[in-house]
């Protein structure tokens, strides 16, 4: 087994006094999976990726990322090996610059500066906005703040990357660009999101999500054409294939 893998077992959380959000949820995911998690709203998938990278911790159950306990202790050493992006940009942008942005995990966990900016440099090509390096966050669009999220992500050379609505808010050119750029990365990524075309378009595994619980695990192509599952909880097929099944009809 590769050592970039999750282990997921038993997993429930909730708020006190509150229902579960999420309950008893055990999977795995390895490598080069690319898993969309999809659910109707309030499903726990946002609460899901919380827990797998410690922003949150369980109620019950374990997670092991790669043999380390998901625990207040291990936070360091987990968020090395995990990237998360956040929903809004602007919860994960607080610098100046994209430059210092992009530099800031790196330098915090005490890189020297030539290999901080080595990480950088690279990050920002590997997201295709070098242009945007020096240029003030104030002053970037929301597709262009996404970019350079990502490659705040990207600067800690992360084993798994985890995204939450990735394509919310973003035009068609920049969200064909982030496909592409979700495409390239070859390790593991797990991406929670209501825009099934996004989950069609860059995951190969879907897990489908209610009330915080798996309710099925299989292969994209099989279980985003499943109309009936999807709409007994609450979704609808992705519209690419909505289209294709009118030009049947």
């Amino acid at each position: 087994m590769s050592h970039i893998h999750i282990d997921i077992t038993g997993l429930a959380f909730g708020y006190e006094k509150a229902a579960k959000i999420i309950d008893g949820l055990s999977v795995s995911f390895q490598e080069h999976d690319a898993v969309g998690i999809i659910g109707a709203n309030g499903a726990g998938k946002s609460t899901f990726l919380k827990l797998l990278v410690g922003l949150e911790l369980p109620s019950s159950g374990s997670i092991r990322i790669e043999e380390i306990p998901v625990e207040k202790g291990t936070l360091a050493k987990i968020r090395e090996r995990i990237g998360y992006v956040f929903q809004d940009s602007d919860t994960q942008l607080f610098m100046t610059t994209v430059r210092e942005d992009v530099a800031f995990a790196p330098t915090n966990y005490g890189l020297p500066a030539d290999e901080v900016n080595r990480r950088v440099d690279r990050a920002l090509e590997l997201v295709h906005i070098p242009h945007l390096a020096d240029k003030a966050i104030y002053t970037l669009s929301g597709g262009e703040k996404k970019l350079a999220s990502i490659a705040t992500i990207l600067s800690m050379t992360p084993d798994i990357m985890l995204l939450d609505e990735p394509s919310v808010a973003l035009d068609p050119r920049n969200r064909r660009n982030l496909i592409h750029i979700l495409n390239e990365f070859s390790h593991l990524k797990i991406i929670a999101s209501h825009d099934l075309d996004f989950i069609w378009d860059t995951c190969s595994r879907v897990i489908l999500m209610d009330h915080g619980q798996l309710v099925a695990d299989g292969p994209a192509d099989q279980l985003l054409r499943n109309e009936t599952l999807l709409t007994s909880h609450g979704l609808e097929l992705p519209l690419s294939l909505q289209k294709r099944h009118g030009a049947h009809a």
